[in-house]
């Protein structure tokens, strides 16, 4: 009976989601994305500068891991993006669980100023005095 306990326990942990946290801990809002180890896309979402969302492979809209159930999709690359799209960092190696910060992955870690809109230029004096 224990024995029938027991794996039972284990079997309801195999049926668990997947899940990684993601903390951006950048002065950004940057763009998470998850890929499998084959680089197929597990999940992606935007995340605000210093708040953090945890990833679960139940709740994506992206294709599940395919037909074949016997492959692994560990260990996740987490890949951080700038909101101009450039990379900001990357995170390999990503185990199920994990807490991944986007300040703590290998890359540029800074993202291009936005570029403020041109300004109206005021009349120099010339156009501004009648003749």
């Amino acid at each position: 009976m224990k024995g029938f306990l027991l794996f039972f326990c284990f079997s309801l942990a195999a049926l668990e989601a997947a899940s990684v946290r993601l903390i951006n801990n950048s002065p950004y809002e940057l763009k998470a994305v998850i890929r499998g180890s084959d680089g197929q896309t597990m999940g992606a979402m935007t995340i605000k500068s210093e708040q953090e969302i945890t990833w679960s492979s139940e709740d994506t809209p992206y294709k599940k891991y395919g037909s074949n159930p016997t492959r692994s999709q560990t260990p996740y690359t987490v890949w951080w993006y700038c909101p101009e799209g450039e990379d900001y960092g990357m995170c390999d190696t990503v185990s199920t669980g994990a807490v991944v910060m986007a300040q703590g992955c290998t890359g540029p870690r800074a993202c291009k100023p936005k570029k403020k809109p041109e300004q109206a230029k005021p009349p120099s004096h010339e156009e501004a005095s009648p003749s």
